[in-house]
């Protein structure tokens, strides 16, 4: 289910529909607790609220009425009139000052639910044009008159008019700057403290309609829901972001790859999501002050829904996004970002410079490129002492080529250090010792590696040096062994012919002089030809061979060694012919030497099978037994000369029926290949398939 559609559509809109619905249960949570609704009743947070709404009529209104009888202000600069309140048919006041009625507003009736009495001195003010702290300008003197020169005992001190008295209820002064008629104007204003008023003010109950107690009136009996619906809607949106985010990117075959607009460029996509997200967020703001202003209603609590749906939507699109590119693998987030591109492109520039200069810098040699190298930072360094007086920029290039000249010669010598401690260490023996390169680099790192490689050049060498010489201590103890154990039972029985015996005694006699001199003959033939295969003189006369019919003739003459042995031969080939190219001769002396060691080793009571089968341009064929005595050695050992699976040596043979096998398999063309897997024995020949005109003929 992970990679339907529908599911996912479905999800993603549930997600995005449970946040909208925490965040609404969020702000009517939020609503209630600050109205006190939680502890607190409905009628109580009435009360308040016509309270408050009586004080600020009261206060307007007082203000209104002294800056309209006691001040002198332009339209301009005059308070606002409360009684065009959007509220102003709902109540009704009285103003009075010592019991005496000033005015009234409103029509008198029955239907009030709330009346509040308040004592107000409000504050007005008187404009003018001209600024009272103004100087005013002095009387002009006549031409030609000069007043008379005043006595120097006198003090020379303007004389400072004294300011007017202000009256009692004087608060402070200000001035004002408003447009008129298309002009600025300014007035200079001061300010008074009024009389004291008494203010009683009427209020209806439909007051209330555009304040926000009236929505809280509806929404108080589902006080304890909004909780639930937080709750639920915080878990159902987790449940569906969990199963988005484990569905991301999975497609209908099994694999985890991005697809449509989650393929967009991470980057992008935040850059993206946080420009929506801001956006929305502020023109959330707006629509948030709106419904403060005007009061929540159905039209503005639509749109604010609708934004945060908006929102929640970018959101959760990123984090499926996200998911999918990170579940890709392979850095997949990383590479199809427009950074990862950007920065994949200088990777691959500098790499290219890098490969450009060490290019040249194999072609010069060593010598040169670290005179180059120095010539350059000296350069650096005597140009940016020339020029450090003019500017500041140079000193730091001086700096920066000084400690380049430093790092450099630290660098080479810590290089040569490395390099004389390895060798070194392979000049005292330590042929396994090597020398790290990690930190190496250019012509250091090259020099260490064809170090490295003469130092396992060497120990190959030495340890084929050792192996050679260990197999010549082998050969000549082997081919001792398998010569003197005939050579003494003819000399024994030689013996006992020439003591006095019966002719059942001499029969049996000649029988074991026959059977042991066979054997002897058999050896001396195998090193002879083992020496003439190793040496490249054996004749080898390549032609066209059926398979099939050389092995059914091998099979055939071992047919009464394979009974005696317990063996039962299974051979599996096509109904056709199958030529090869090899040489008749050596090829029967090849499966000669495998059938007899099938005799020799196999587990009686068991099956030999020999499949051949062709693949491409050769023809396969495998003999497989089971052993008689458990395979420890190494199929390579195997191979070896005077090497046999039976290690205490007690079987009959020489052990160079694999060697000797596998010797002229390689001079015919061909390959042999031994294989073993626990006490399964198996070796396969490896033949050129003849020519198809070779078939044809």
């Amino acid at each position: 289910m992970k990679h339907s559609i529908i599911m996912k559509f479905t999800a993603f809109l549930l997600a995005a529909l449970s946040l909208v619905a925490a965040v609404g249960g969020v702000a009517g949570i939020v609503g209630i607790e600050s109205a006190g609704l939680y502890v607190g009743g409905l009628d109580e947070l009435q009360g308040h609220a016509y309270e408050s709404i009586a004080k600020e009529i009261a206060n307007g209104y007082a203000a209104f009425y002294a800056a309209d009888s006691l001040g002198d202000l332009p339209y301009t600069l005059m308070v606002e009139d409360p009684t065009s309140r959007s509220d102003a048919d709902h109540w009704h006041i009285f103003l009075s000052q010592d019991g005496t009625v000033l005015a009234e507003e409103g029509s008198r009736s029955e239907s009030y639910a709330f009346t509040k009495t308040v004592t107000i001195a409000p504050m007005y003010a008187i404009a003018s044009l001209t600024d009272p702290n103004e100087e005013k300008p002095t009387e002009e003197t006549e031409p030609g008159v000069t007043e008379p020169p005043s006595d120097p005992t006198e003090s020379q001190e303007p004389e400072v008019p004294a300011e007017p008295e202000k009256p009692e209820n004087y608060l402070y002064s200000g001035q004002e700057t408003v447009l008129e008629s298309g002009r600025l104007v300014t007035y200079y204003l001061d300010y008074y403290r009024a009389p004291e008023y008494e203010i009683t003010v009427q209020l209806r109950p439909e007051v209330l309609e555009n304040s926000s107690l009236y929505l809280l009136n509806d929404i108080y009996p589902h006080r304890f829901q909004f909780i639930f619906i937080l709750i639920f809607g915080l878990l159902m949106a987790a449940v569906c972001i969990v199963y988005l985010v484990n569905a991301a990117g999975c497609c209908a075959d099994g694999t985890v790859r991005p697809g449509a607009l989650n393929r967009i460029p991470l980057d992008l996509y935040t850059l993206l999501a946080v420009g929506g997200i801001t956006a929305l967020t502020l023109l959330l703001m707006r629509l948030w002050e709106w419904a403060d202003s005007e009061g929540p209603h159905l039209g503005n609590l639509s749109l604010i829904g609708v934004n945060l749906l908006a929102i929640a939507i970018i959101g959760i699109a990123y984090i499926f996004a996200f998911s999918a590119q990170v579940k890709a693998g392979d850095g997949y987030w990383w590479r199809n970002s427009i950074l990862g591109r950007i920065g994949k492109l200088l990777i691959t520039g500098v790499r290219f410079l890098g490969r450009c200069l060490s290019a040249v810098a194999r072609i010069v040699p060593l010598v040169w490129q670290w005179l180059i190298l120095e010539v350059v930072l000296l350069s650096c360094v005597v140009l940016s002492m020339s020029l450090s007086s003019r500017h500041s920029f140079f000193v730091i290039v001086l700096i920066l080529s000084v400690l380049g000249s430093l790092a450099v010669t630290i660098y080479g010598g810590y290089c040569f250090a490395m390099l004389m401690k390895g060798a070194r260490q392979m000049s005292s023996g330590n042929l396994g010792s090597k020398i790290d390169t990690r930190y190496l680099m250019g012509s250091f790192r090259e020099f260490a590696q064809q170090l490295n490689a003469l130092s396992e050049t060497t120990l190959i060498a030495a340890q084929k040096q050792m192996r050679s010489e260990r197999m010549k201590s082998e050969l000549i103890t082997n081919v001792s062994h398998d010569i003197k154990t005939p050579l003494t039972s003819i000399i024994n029985f030689v013996d006992l012919l020439q003591k006095p015996h019966s002719d059942a005694q001499q029969q049996e006699y000649l029988e074991v002089l026959k059977r042991q001199s066979g054997q002897m003959k058999k050896l001396i033939e195998d090193l002879m030809e083992l020496s003439k295969a190793s040496s490249g003189s054996i004749t080898v006369n390549l032609q066209t061979v059926d398979a099939v019919e050389a092995v059914n003739q091998a099979l055939g003459e071992f047919s009464d060694k394979l009974d005696a042995a317990g063996l039962t031969p299974v051979f599996s080939h096509p109904d056709v012919p199958m030529p090869i190219v090899a040489d008749g001769r050596l090829g029967w002396r090849v499966l000669s030497n495998l059938l007899g060691n099938a005799v020799k080793y196999a587990l009686p009571g068991t099956r030999l099978y020999v499949d051949l089968v062709q693949v491409e341009n050769a023809v396969l064929l495998s003999l497989k037994n089971v052993s008689r005595a458990p395979l420890t050695t190494d199929p390579e050992e195997l191979l070896e000369r005077f090497v046999q699976g039976d290690a205490s040596r007690k079987t009959e043979g020489s052990g160079l029926g694999l060697n000797i096998a596998k010797t002229l398999m390689e001079v015919q063309g061909g390959k042999l290949r031994l294989m073993l897997d626990g006490d399964l024995f198996k070796v396969t020949l490896i033949y050129p398939a003849a020519p198809e005109e070779s078939k044809n003929s």
